[in-house]
């Protein structure tokens, strides 16, 4: 028997009401409901539950609970879990301005003179104030940071607030799970994913590189100082919590660990990419040559840029107009060779028709289109949602948040790009990433989640659109 109809069962038992009577209420056989609470038959569908709970009048509490059974025995407790996770990481995500204080707040320069030659730490506050002092002392001096540890939020909070404002780079080695079998890698590597996202997103000279390794095995090592930082001056190792540590104020021991660190870093493969500016995101974006599903506040509007449009509102040095216009030209026909979803919400398409704002382009980068050139473009999205050139789906706000502050293009279980904007549209962070748990993972929840009705269908899609002309 299943857990959804174990816990059904209990509903019933506690509404004191029978099986026969409930059959009759929902308007199907009563045999046929028996089998599903003996676990013989498949629940039908997601109609049928919410017909289940309105008739035994479950409280909102209750009636999520059975849904989430029934959603894990339709599709498996770990491609549920791992749908789940995704989906709350693109939450988290879209919740985040680029512009939060870290939890981190302490500076100070110190005089590396009169730091031990050993230090060795056993309160977790003291070993923490120190490496961020002695860390921050020496960025502010120019080191680059060298790190070989599992991502934390401790420790993304401590390299975000050491690099802040720095030119120093930050070269970050750890590992990804890559065990096989029945259990999937992708929970744990999805667990460690946001860290290192958001510290691509604060530091464009953040440089994660990854090697697989089996996540029980590293945990169940005997290393018990398995987390390393090096700067130009220190060599700090602390435990797995950074609860413990020692720290070492040795030149011979930094060019030890700086061996050691270049052997592991020539095993590691890179994690992702980073774009300077729209020139350079518009570069690997197109040039994926696959399926693509898109997700932004407003509608992808690049598609329905005709050439005398750009060519009125881009405000940019000649020549790198004519670079993007190739560019955009380029995207357009790889995009319409292929499958293109477009995921948005229909706040975003108001505010585009209301203003003519593109959220996908820094403000100093055009002007804003007229009315009249605006409404060129929806019948142009029109008309390659009529045609089946282009998907374009309107996202229900209702059940899902669709941030200004965040568009994601995920391409065929290749790659997975991440744009994080600030609050004045003037700071972009262009990512790329390609390993291959994150981002099919990924995929697979805009798949799933596509097919929900938290997603309106093509035909919903289109009659919205065309209200808007």
């Amino acid at each position: 028997m299943s857990q959804f109809s174990e816990l059904l069962r209990e509903h019933i038992h506690k509404k004191d009401i029978t099986i026969k009577a409930l059959a009759e209420k929902c308007g199907i056989d009563r045999t046929y409901l028996h089998k599903i609470l003996k676990g013989e038959r498949k629940v039908p569908n997601m109609a049928f539950v919410e017909n289940i709970c309105l008739q035994l009048m479950l409280s909102a509490e209750d009636k999520s609970r059975l849904i989430e059974l029934y959603n894990i025995s339709e599709m498996g407790e770990e491609v549920y879990n791992r749908r789940k996770q995704v989906s709350k990481i693109i939450h988290d995500m879209a919740n985040t301005n680029m512009e939060e204080p870290d939890g981190l707040t302490f500076k100070t320069e110190v005089d590396i003179d009169t730091v031990p030659e050993i230090s060795i730490y056993t309160d977790k506050r003291e070993l923490r104030k120190n490496l961020q002092i002695l860390i921050c002392s020496d960025v502010q001096n120019g080191s680059d940071i060298q790190v070989i540890a599992q991502p934390t939020e401790f420790l993304t909070s401590l390299l975000s607030v050491a690099a802040e404002g720095s030119e120093s780079t930050i070269n970050h080695l750890f590992f990804f799970d890559n065990t096989t079998g029945e259990k999937s890698p992708a929970k744990y590597n999805l667990d460690i994913f946001p860290f290192i996202c958001h510290l691509a997103q604060k530091h464009e000279k953040y440089e994660p590189l990854y090697y697989y390794e089996s996540a029980a095995a590293y945990f169940n090592s005997t290393n018990i100082m398995p987390n390393i930082i090096i700067t130009n001056n220190f060599i700090i190792r602390t435990d797995s919590d950074y609860c413990e540590g020692v720290i070492y104020k040795s030149q011979p021991m930094v060019g030890f660990y700086m061996r050691q660190f270049e052997k592991l870093r020539g095993k590691c493969t890179k994690l992702l990419d980073h774009a300077m500016d729209i020139f350079e995101y518009v570069y690997f974006w197109y040039d994926d040559n696959a399926n693509f599903v898109g997700m932004d506040f407003q509608p992808c509007t690049m598609l329905c840029l005709t050439e005398d449009i750009y060519n009125a509102h881009a405000l940019l040095p000649a020549d790198a107009k004519e670079y993007i216009k190739q560019k955009l030209t380029m995207g357009k026909k790889a995009l319409l060779e292929h499958k293109f979803i477009n995921l948005f919400s229909e706040k975003g398409l108001a505010e585009f028709m209301a203003t003519g704002e593109i959220f996908e382009l820094p403000r100093n980068s055009y002007t804003y289109p007229t009315l009249a050139e605006r409404k060129i473009m929806l019948q142009i999205m029109i008309s390659l949602c009529e045609s089946g050139t282009a998907d374009y789906r309107i996202i229900k706000d209702d059940y899902f948040a669709v941030s200004k502050n965040l568009c994601i293009n995920i391409s065929d279980n290749t790659s997975l790009n991440i744009v994080a904007r600030n609050n004045c549209f003037s700071d972009f962070s262009y990512l790329k990433i390609s390993e291959t748990s994150i981002v099919q993972a990924s995929w697979d929840y805009f798949q799933y989640f596509i097919s929900t009705d938290a997603v309106c269908s093509h035909e919903e899609t289109i009659e919205i659109l065309r209200s808007y002309l």
